[in-house]
């Protein structure tokens, strides 16, 4: 038989896991800034990325569009094709009220669910023996949101997903314009 201590540290616990482990995603629309537009024809590239130490799956996507629209990689070639990856500090438009939310669903046990902001550029330099002939950045933002509330909607806009799904757009935006 459980004491009243043990059933609140049981709770406790349950609800912490259930906090970590229950988050959806809603993205944003991807925006896109450019810079010199004169373009690289469509011969063979060197395809270098920057910035996805962590983001093995989302690499390996990217590469996997890039090579099913007719771009052809060639380690040796003069032609490069450079992916960046870089974050962003998020933007809220009233922090006080992100404070207060992280602290309500804090005191809450995760019932009153939490909102996070994550946003990157992705940036498609392109340079020749150097020098830089066309840049395109895209920005990709999303609004998580974190606690128990959130278990159902997480199946479908899991955060990793998400992310990957954004970064592919942003890629398959930047073939059209090759």
């Amino acid at each position: 038989m459980m004491n009243d201590d043990s059933k609140v540290y049981t709770f406790l616990h349950l609800a912490i896991v259930m906090f970590c482990f229950s988050c959806a995603a809603f993205p944003d629309p991807i925006t896109s800034k450019e810079r010199k537009l004169s373009s690289i024809g469509k011969e063979k590239v060197k395809l270098v990325f920057t910035g996805f130490y962590r983001y093995e799956q989302e690499k390996k996507a990217i590469m996997e569009t890039l090579l099913k629209r007719g771009l052809k990689i060639d380690p040796n070639s003069d032609s490069e094709l450079e992916l960046i990856l870089q974050k962003k500090e998020p933007t809220y438009k009233y922090i006080w009220i992100h404070r207060l939310n992280l602290l309500a669903t804090f005191l809450s046990g995760g019932f009153f669910p939490s909102h996070i902001r994550t946003e990157q550029t992705i940036t498609f330099r392109y340079s020749k023996l150097g020098d830089v002939e066309r840049e395109s950045i895209y920005e990709i933002g999303m609004d998580q949101w974190r606690g128990i509330p959130v278990i159902i909607l997480m199946v479908f806009q899991w955060p990793n997903q998400v992310y990957k799904e954004q970064l592919i757009e942003a890629t398959e935006l930047e073939i059209k314009e090759i």
